[in-house]
């Protein structure tokens, strides 16, 4: 039985958020806050990527595809073009990784009841990716911005001295 275009987007979410876990479980024990610079450019940190990640799922898989959002009282510190802050100012650790998880989650649940007809829709606030405004197109480029901070915590790794295989 062939799948659904929903089920393969979904699967491919999913696939996504497990290489974003594989690294974070490698950077375990690892400085969250740390950001290294690469030729005067600061790196974002572990943390800031994580709390990166889930306010853009949040924004990208509900607000725009019309689920509900997520409350995130901390979503504009790691929105897009926001600054790394100081470590006094980051919310909670736990909070961020909760969040991470329950965002997902939630995204997830809410894609999953989305026909292939709904793909094709607009988005709700008429957001333009790869020269297209649909539901489908939106999903498809959460998985490639998650994929995209996959790899950067893949340089992390890297840049910890962390094996990755």
């Amino acid at each position: 039985m062939s799948k659904t275009q929903t089920q393969t987007l979904v699967e491919t979410l999913e696939l996504s958020r497990g290489l974003t876990k594989f690294y974070l479980k490698k950077l375990e024990g690892q400085d969250l806050y740390k950001t290294f610079e690469v030729e005067g450019k600061k790196l974002n940190s572990i943390l800031w990527l994580v709390a990166h990640i889930t306010v853009s799922e949040n924004w990208l898989l509900l607000v725009c595809t019309g689920g509900e959002k997520a409350n995130i009282p901390w979503a504009r510190q790691f929105g897009l073009g926001s600054e790394i802050p100081e470590k006094a100012d980051y919310p909670p650790v736990e909070d961020i990784f909760e969040q991470f998880d329950r965002v997902h989650e939630k995204a997830i649940a809410y894609i999953s009841t989305l026909t292939d007809e709904d793909l094709m829709k607009p988005t709700t606030n008429g957001v333009t990716l790869g020269g297209e405004d649909s539901v489908g197109a939106i999903i498809k480029h959460a998985i490639r911005h998650e994929g995209s901070h996959a790899g950067h915590l893949g340089w992390l790794c890297k840049l910890f001295g962390v094996k990755t295989i």
